[in-house]
């Protein structure tokens, strides 16, 4: 009954819910439905949901609002609870790979085994040497069973749980393809900036940084006597940073503190790993930032673009334009949910 339907989409991030429904076409793919919605302060911590009525209101008035054409849906699982590795494991029994994998992954995880839930990608199998290459996915128990609550609570169906790092490298590949190389993924949230490290299409290594679009806020608020509400208006009117030199040099501070925090990171990964990173894309609330590309191209050295979850897509007049416009960079995860099949595994 439901072959055909796209999974809808749900990024709870810290800061606001997105929804996103893909309509499958030939070729490609259709946005149907987009919406999204502000979380009240601190309803979200470290991606761990604090406060459950609040996260739970705000799905149900998001999903009212954008009149979705079903209720199986996707959530993506994210912060210090979940883990992605690449590992070279030895085997020395394919057949008996899970058996042994599950047994020895406790070594890669630093978290007790009952507490967890694991999956695992074998991405190539040398039988001469007995070794394979694998992508190892770790989330806790107890964060997949809060996401389930709050989609259950909502009168939802959960069809899918991923995490954030795999969406968002599902969204890129669907619109820039497997690129050559290594490309960095930089999605800039409101109190954390993940990065994820992609060769070939394929996940290397990710890396989240405390630190996000709540810290400039909270300096505009500091430095210009506001309320942290008007702050954060101020900081989104193009117009008002169009003429106050002021409020620019905060958000340039700002940035080259996230871009630095970057240049770092990608040292770190060089270092680890002798590979240099080809590419920038960044998405997310602060991908909006006055002058964040530019700077963060700057101080990186390395060409920077805008990550567009639907450059491949073709948009429905349905869609609120003004929407789109306005937050084209948030739904980048909740793309990556949707491209997922309701009956796929």
């Amino acid at each position: 009954m439901f072959k055909k339907r796209n999974v809808i989409g749900i990024d709870i991030g810290s800061n606001s819910v997105k929804i996103l429904e893909l309509r499958s076409k030939k070729g490609g793919f259709e946005v149907a439905k987009a919406v999204i919605e502000e979380l009240p302060e601190d309803s979200i911590s470290e991606g761990s949901i604090v406060d459950y009525g609040e996260v739970i209101n705000t799905v149900v008035s998001a999903f009212k609002k954008g009149k979705f054409s079903h209720k199986y849906v996707g959530v993506a699982l994210k912060g210090n609870d979940v883990i992605a590795k690449r590992l070279q494991v030895n085997v020395p029994d394919i057949k008996n790979f899970d058996e042994t994998f599950r047994w020895d992954a406790e070594q890669y995880i630093q978290m007790k085994m009952e507490d967890v839930n694991i999956d695992y990608e074998i991405l190539e199998y040398n039988e001469d040497i007995g070794q394979a290459e694998v992508i190892l996915a770790v989330a806790r128990k107890d964060l997949i069973s809060d996401y389930a609550s709050v989609v259950e609570s909502a009168k939802l169906k959960l069809s899918l749980v991923d995490l954030e790092i795999f969406s968002l490298i599902n969204c890129f590949e669907m619109n820039y393809g497997r690129e050559g190389g290594v490309n960095l993924i930089a999605n800039i949230g409101h109190t954390t900036t993940l990065l994820v490290y992609v060769k070939n299409g394929l996940y290397e290594f990710s890396r989240t940084i405390d630190f996000g679009v709540k810290e400039c806020i909270e300096e505009i608020q500091k430095k210009h006597g506001l309320i942290y509400e008007d702050a954060r208006i101020k900081l989104m009117d193009k117009e008002s940073l169009e003429f106050d030199e002021e409020l620019q040099s905060n958000v340039e501070q700002f940035n080259e503190k996230l871009a630095n925090e970057i240049k770092n990171s990608m040292n770190y990964f060089y270092t680890t790993t002798q590979q240099v990173v080809d590419k920038i894309y960044i998405c997310g609330g602060g991908a909006n930032l006055y002058k964040v590309k530019e700077i963060i191209e700057k101080i990186t050295e390395v060409e920077t673009s805008m990550f567009n979850p639907f450059a491949n897509f073709d948009i429905s007049k349905q869609v609120d334009q003004e929407i789109l416009s306005n937050n084209i960079y948030q739904f980048n995860v909740a793309c990556g949910l949707s491209i997922r099949r309701v009956d796929e595994k």
